[in-house]
């Protein structure tokens, strides 16, 4: 009954150790897609309005305003527990 365990947890882990890195790079393959390089130098094309806009200066902007998002992720049962030696932050 012993070796049973000990093999089945031996195989357990082996099946673990083979399965995680083809986990990790079908994660990666989809989380991080490939982007090809595009040949040539960039160039703006639009109608030939927009072209003589481009050329003569700097085209209309799109966006009026860009947007900064900070995401806090510190609990506040982690900052204010008994034990946690925020005493400032706590005042």
């Amino acid at each position: 009954m012993m070796a049973l365990r000990r093999r089945t947890r031996l195989l357990s882990l082996t099946c673990a150790n083979v399965l995680l890195p083809i986990a990790l790079l079908v994660f990666a393959s989809g989380f991080f897609p490939f982007k090809p390089l595009l040949p040539g130098p960039a160039v703006f094309e639009g109608d030939e309005k927009e072209q003589e806009i481009w050329v003569s200066g700097q085209p209309e902007a799109v966006f009026d305003r860009v947007v900064f998002m900070v995401v806090d992720a510190l609990r506040s049962d982690f900052v204010y527990g008994y034990n946690s030696g925020f005493e400032f932050t706590q005042r």
